[in-house]
């Protein structure tokens, strides 16, 4: 058999690689990585360095690209898209940081191996601080259209049963990542790559991304992950997720350690 209508294993693209900001002035997106590593300086100084890079990311990328939707990547997520989003001149709706997307993901697909069922088939959200306060929404989770309290596991237990497990993992597994190799590189890759491609193909597809709760979560002006619509003009629209009493207080919880946070440098 001949080669014809054989598809290459991989795609070409263009980098062009630059020190100038200028350069940025046509993007449609802008991922900002640029700050110090966890492994390097403790959380307070982290925080301190990162969201002094962050202002002078901003003033520069507001001057040469004031349109572009920005993604920040750099942690801690959701307090430097907080303040990313404080010193932009840019709307709210087109910044966002990775948030608990990756965190999101493991739960999928942990999930997914416990029940013995596809990850596309579980639907389910982690929310909160990137970090150790964020937690499952177990009271929304779902396998198919079957709440997943309604399903048992493949033995016949119930999968409250696994849940402290569950939450453990897919909190921890980040900062297990981090001891070991000193970053989550190739996971955030991903989790970037899924943010651009569903705004380039305006997919409109529901992503737990770093942003600013809707006033229905009554939990202040704080920024942390929470599922949204995103497509072509960036968030387009926030869901509100219905929680169970002691979600909305693990959600508040985390909000006040976030807000904390923030004014430790934006006091």
């Amino acid at each position: 058999m001949g080669h014809r209508g054989r598809r290459p294993p991989a795609g070409e693209v263009e980098i062009i690689p630059t020190s100038s900001s200028a350069d940025l002035a046509t993007a449609d997106v802008v991922v900002v990585t640029i700050g110090q590593s966890e492994m390097r300086e403790s959380r307070p100084e982290l925080l301190g360095t990162n969201a002094g890079i962050i202002v002078e990311v901003i003033d520069q990328l507001d001057e040469v690209a004031p349109n572009a939707v920005l993604i920040i990547a750099n942690n801690p997520v959701d307090v430097l898209t907080r303040v990313a989003m404080e010193r932009s001149i840019r709307p709210s709706h087109i910044i966002m940081g990775t948030g608990t997307l990756l965190e999101t993901a493991r739960l999928s697909h942990r999930l997914g191996g416990v029940l013995e069922v596809a990850q596309g088939d579980v639907h389910g959200y982690v929310i909160g601080e990137h970090g150790r306060s964020a937690f499952p929404v177990w009271s929304s989770a779902a396998v198919g259209s079957v709440k997943l309290d309604d399903l048992p596991l493949p033995n016949g237990d119930p999968v409250s049963t696994v849940r402290d497990e569950l939450a453990r993992h897919v909190v921890a597994r980040a900062f297990e990542i981090i001891k070991r190799k000193g970053n989550t590189s190739q996971g955030l890759a991903v989790a970037v790559a899924c943010i651009v491609r569903c705004m380039r193909r305006d997919q409109k597809q529901v992503l737990v991304i770093s942003s600013r709760p809707r006033p229905e979560y009554a939990i202040g002006d704080v920024v942390l992950g929470l599922p949204c619509v995103v497509g072509r003009s960036g968030i387009e629209r926030q869901l509100v997720l219905s929680l169970a009493a002691d979600e909305r207080e693990r959600l508040r919880q985390s909000a006040a350690s976030l807000d904390e946070a923030y004014r430790s440098v934006h006091g």
